[in-house]
């Protein structure tokens, strides 16, 4: 095992900076999914939640590309401050007291504005650790991330949920966009350079190198089956999460948002255990053991999850009950989640190639996360005309085929 990541000044400068910004995104997302959908329609919130989706979607593959021919720290620090500036200034015109019509306005153009530089920060930021540390070391920086991906759901949601009750939702703008510019100033003091071979970007270059991403990944063809995987799996199961439960809590059972609070926040817990786990023992050659044991894992205890929410739905169990069913499973959800993203995660570090790190990392993107902007917006459709179950037991029955096709494909048995 590496020595501790920590300890090396440019990773602990990127460390810092995606703490500040990804806890005040957390807070950010969990009080505007609640709030769109006491301003709108199911519908028009969905489409709202998967509008930074469908921009990054559109994007992040022409983003990789851009990304691997110019300076990744550089993107990373200039992006967070464009994300911040626009975030407050949306803030402060919603200060003013605009009507509905201007607000929803104002929170769609955020939203595309986040959904394009998000589509340059990420290839950028997650192919900065091999350039920074060593292979042993990269399933340390993995746990670590996924570790505190999960503090940020925590703590975002809880301290997401205490703003929206007691404050305006105008200072969920100014806490996020502030997190973003604290972030790219932590990320400006990075000394390395990332720089390597071409730099001239032009429309012809950008089209070569997407195609040279997506052939290259064409011949990892172990890491490409764990992506469509990372597909199905994103495409059924995020919409529970993003529309299913705030209309579960909003609406259904009118419950206040420090309860989804309470609720969410048990998943991320499950991702910490299994993450500091997985960062404590040594790197073992093969993942695709321990992904496989998270699929089957998630899958079993996900589906319990939904049986709870048919029982509340149906008004057969008490609140607190289904609190209690939905935070056990919640947790053990996590852990076996956490079985799953950390591995994948070193899989695509160790095995490709540096300099194509940016755009297999988009390529890899607009394949896992590409139809799931779609998911968000018919899921709006499907709760407002058949109803919020639909889409629980769609997502269940996802995780089962998707375990089932990862266990039986020679090229993820490989990994």
């Amino acid at each position: 095992m590496g020595r501790n990541v920590l300890k090396n000044k440019n990773y602990l400068l990127l460390f810092l900076g995606s703490v500040v910004s990804n806890l005040g995104t957390h807070v950010y997302n969990f009080a505007i999914s609640f709030y769109i959908y006491e301003i709108a329609s199911p519908t028009i919130a969905g489409i709202y939640l998967a509008t930074s989706g469908l921009v990054y979607f559109i994007i992040s593959p022409f983003a990789g590309a851009i990304v691997d021919r110019l300076d990744k720290v550089k993107v990373v620090w200039l992006t967070d401050f464009i994300r911040g500036s626009s975030v407050v200034i949306a803030g402060f015109v919603i200060f003013s007291g605009v009507g509905l019509t201007l607000t929803l306005i104002i929170l769609f153009l955020t939203s595309v504005i986040l959904g394009i530089n998000g589509a340059l920060f990420n290839p950028a930021a997650s192919s900065l650790p091999p350039h920074i540390l060593e292979e042993n070391q990269l399933q340390q920086s993995s746990s670590l991330t996924q570790g505190m991906f999960a503090l940020y759901m925590i703590l975002g949601s809880v301290i997401g949920g205490a703003i929206y009750s007691f404050l305006n939702i105008e200072w969920i703008f100014i806490i996020n966009g502030v997190s973003f510019i604290l972030s790219g100033f932590s990320e400006m003091f990075i000394q390395l350079r990332t720089q390597l071979g071409k730099t001239k970007i032009s429309p012809l270059s950008i089209l070569v190198d997407i195609k040279e991403g997506f052939f290259y990944l064409l011949k990892l063809k172990s890491i490409l089956m764990l992506v469509v995987v990372a597909s199905l799996l994103n495409f059924f199961t995020t919409p529970v999460i993003v529309n299913g439960l705030p209309y579960l809590f909003a609406v259904e059972l009118e419950a206040e948002p420090i309860y989804l609070s309470i609720l969410t926040s048990f998943y991320p817990i499950g991702i910490i255990i299994t993450s500091v786990v997985l960062g404590s023992v040594a790197q073992k050659k093969r993942v695709s053991p321990i992904i496989i044991k998270g699929l089957y894992g998630m899958a079993v205890f996900f589906f319990v999850f939904v049986i709870g929410t048919h029982l509340i739905v149906g008004e057969q169990i008490p609140f607190w009950s289904y609190m209690v069913i939905g935070s056990v499973t919640f947790l053990i959800v996590g852990i076996f989640n956490g079985m799953i993203n950390i591995p994948f995660n070193v899989a695509v570090l160790k095995t490709v190639d540096k300099v194509m790190l940016g755009r297999v990392s988009s390529v890899n993107n607009t394949i896992s996360m590409g139809l799931t902007p779609i998911a968000i917006g018919l899921a709006g459709v499907v709760i407002e005309y058949f109803g919020i179950l639909v889409i629980f037991y769609i997502a269940a029955a996802s995780i089962f085929v998707t375990a089932l096709l990862a266990s039986t494909n020679k090229y993820i048995k490989e990994l």
